[in-house]
């Protein structure tokens, strides 16, 4: 027998914890989403401990030595144009928020340009660089586009070999010869991911142009399952039916396009962008005899990287010396941060392309100075793509939730002011396509996707899986989006 005074029946006890621990859960999980709208991320530094982010170079002219804010001796000169000077980082910052950002302008002297092929540099004073003929070559067709072979500021190598010729993506670019409504897909079982996605890359202009013009099946030289070829039935039975079908075709081999992706899971839309795009620019190079077969530059001249591909420009100035040093990388995509007050695109861009203080144990190793020195590092769009495909940073790794604060966006998009270089009336995008993720309390492990997307006519249609509604633009500008899709 039992001491009444001393028996606990857990059972009994049981629900009463699980509720209470569920109530905890939904309390943090609300004090996180209100903190992730309004405050930024806890963490961070302060300035001499790390890198401290300030906002895009500012510029004023000035004649004297003196400190741009408060006149004491300045010691230290804006490290982009070079006549602003500065007796500490706080009165360099209070000066660039009072209104430096809108009259900086960048110099050439002394510049130091690096990349796998080329180099800039300024030993007599002036920064020269060998120039690239590709601009001026796709601008001869009148269409405002930047050929992958060269970027705003010529200092790109050309390809020594095209793969496709640019002229060709132009015509493909302004191809019109068709109506071609949107059609629902059905869904197969956590496959919205999977439907948003391809919806989108139907409504691309040029690769449904090239799908539907240029027979890829015929030409295609794989002898296992290619996903261009099946992409490429996928729209012509877009443009045929009038009924929702299932995309199994493509649904099935997902596994097989990348390990980290399911058939039949909830997965990332943003994720699978990345390995349909990764999927088709291997099957281009496959033609050739597969990546390694040519070199890095004429891997930019297929006309997958012709659509979505870019560059982006590291640039570290040395505080010391003032040299200047950037490095380039390829890009598909932007993927920008929105915690803290980011509350449209364009804050979004400003953040990404912020100045980056690299101090501390983050220390810049300079070559002229040949010393570890404090430095300030930009990221920059340096060759735009033609087809801007850009996501926000909702999903938190690690965390429970996600950021699901609005965050407004343009339907026209100038992306000059995060571009290095001229830009040359080259950067402006016009929206077509948007990728929205549909949760339940702010969670990130599940939810459904649904997308908006404009037709070749111009018509926004909003699509659920099989559900195919139009809509006006203010419904599209109105959502809370994952996924943006811009053309030039």
């Amino acid at each position: 027998m039992h001491d009444a005074g001393g028996y606990v029946d857990v059972s009994t006890l049981l629900p009463y914890f699980i509720t209470a621990l569920l109530v905890c859960i939904g309390i943090a999980n609300l004090f996180k989403f209100t903190a992730s709208k309004y405050l930024y991320p806890l963490g961070f530094e302060a300035e001499e401990q790390g890198p401290a982010v300030i906002k895009k170079p500012l510029h004023m002219d000035s004649s004297t030595n003196a400190c741009a804010v408060c006149q004491e001796p300045g010691t230290k000169r804006c490290s982009r144009c070079k006549t602003a000077r500065y007796c500490s980082m706080e009165c360099q910052t209070k000066h660039w928020n009072q209104g430096h950002k809108l009259d900086c302008k960048a110099t050439r002297d002394p510049a130091v340009v690096d990349s796998k092929n080329n180099s800039c540099n300024s030993s007599n004073g002036f920064g020269t660089c060998k120039k690239n003929d590709s601009l001026e070559k796709a601008s001869d067709t009148g269409v405002p586009f930047v050929a992958s072979s060269g970027g705003t500021n010529d200092i790109l190598a050309k390809p020594k070999k095209v793969l496709f010729p640019y002229e060709i993506f132009v015509e493909l670019f302004s191809w019109n010869k068709l109506r071609l409504p949107p059609c629902g897909l059905i869904n197969c079982g956590n496959s919205c991911f999977a439907n948003v996605v391809l919806q989108c890359l139907t409504y691309t202009r040029p690769l449904v142009a090239y799908l539907l013009e240029s027979n890829h099946t015929d030409k295609c030289g794989r002898n296992d399952w290619c996903f261009l070829c099946e992409l490429q039935h996928h729209v012509r039975r877009v443009k045929q039916s009038e009924e929702p079908f299932s995309p199994l075709g493509i649904l099935s081999r997902i596994p097989k396009m990348s390990g980290s992706l399911g058939y039949g899971r909830q997965e990332d839309a943003h994720e699978f962008m990345r390995v349909a795009i990764d999927s088709m620019q291997s099957i281009c190079l496959d033609e050739v005899g597969g990546e390694k077969a040519v070199d890095p530059d004429t891997r930019e001249t297929t006309l997958i990287y012709y659509i979505f591909g870019g560059h982006l420009q590291s640039q570290v100035t040395c505080t010391q010396c003032d040299r200047v040093s950037n490095r380039y990388e390829n890009m598909m995509d932007l993927n920008v941060e929105i915690q803290g007050e980011v509350a449209s695109l364009e804050d979004a861009l400003e953040q990404f392309t912020a100045l980056e203080w690299l101090d501390g144990e983050n220390r810049y190793k300079c070559d002229g100075c040949d010393a570890y020195v404090k430095a300030l590092k930009q990221l920059t769009v340096h060759q735009a793509p033609n087809i801007l495909t850009i996501a926000l940073k909702r999903f938190q790794t690690g965390r429970f939730g996600k950021l699901n604060k609005r965050v407004t966006f343009p339907e026209t998009l100038d992306l000059s002011p995060y571009v290095s270089g001229k830009g040359n009336g080259l950067h402006m995008y016009k929206l077509y396509a948007v990728v929205v993720h549909v949760d339940m309390l702010n969670a990130s492990f599940f939810g459904h996707y649904v997308c908006y997307v404009k037709d070749l006519h111009g018509s926004w249609y909003r699509i659920d899986d099989f559900k195919v509604k139009r809509v006006d633009l203010e419904d599209v500008l109105s959502e809370r989006a994952y996924m943006l899709l811009y053309s030039r």
